[in-house]
């Protein structure tokens, strides 16, 4: 058993990454139904919206589908992926937390992996993407944009400059 699933957020720019968000929240509460953990992170900032945070979106959600409050972490401050892991490493530093389960979309997965294990090398982590709501095409560009991204931080290295 994990010791907290770190579900990750999505920006409101779209009905398609609202839709992200819920699948993701799905997800994690299904996991922790499972008695794969007994608490979760939702991690994501006010990047897109000012007046609700993707972490607290996600919360809401997990809340109507029976998950209890006080299993819920919330972290408001990331605004990237980067952010995601580092505010999350540090939850897990102070709860002394050694393994958690990191659920997002099928096309951000690669991504998450190698940010996550460069950022929390010291902890056991393990990667489960939720259900995709994107058809073939809608998903082209995205896988596209993740492996740009990806190749860019392989060669870049993490930019900690925008948590």
């Amino acid at each position: 058993m994990a010791d907290v699933i770190i579900c990750l957020g999505n920006v409101f720019y779209t009905l398609k990454t609202v839709e992200s968000m819920k699948l993701r929240t799905e997800k994690a509460v299904e996991l922790y139904k499972q008695k794969k953990a007994s608490k979760i992170i939702f991690s994501g900032g006010f990047k897109t919206r000012k007046d609700l945070s993707e972490a607290k979106f996600m919360a809401d959600i997990a809340i109507k589908q029976g998950l209890p409050s006080e299993n819920i972490i919330l972290e408001e401050r990331p605004n990237t992926t980067v952010g995601n892991a580092y505010y999350s490493k540090e939850i897990m530093n102070e709860r002394g937390f050694k393994l958690a389960i990191v659920v997002t979309a099928p096309h951000h997965l690669s991504r998450v992996r190698h940010i996550f294990k460069r950022i929390i090398p010291d902890k056991k982590l393990e990667f489960e993407k939720c259900k995709n709501n994107l058809g073939f095409f809608e998903a082209i560009p995205c896988y596209v944009d993740e492996i740009w991204s990806l190749i860019k931080l392989k060669i870049r290295g993490i930019d900690f400059s925008r948590l």
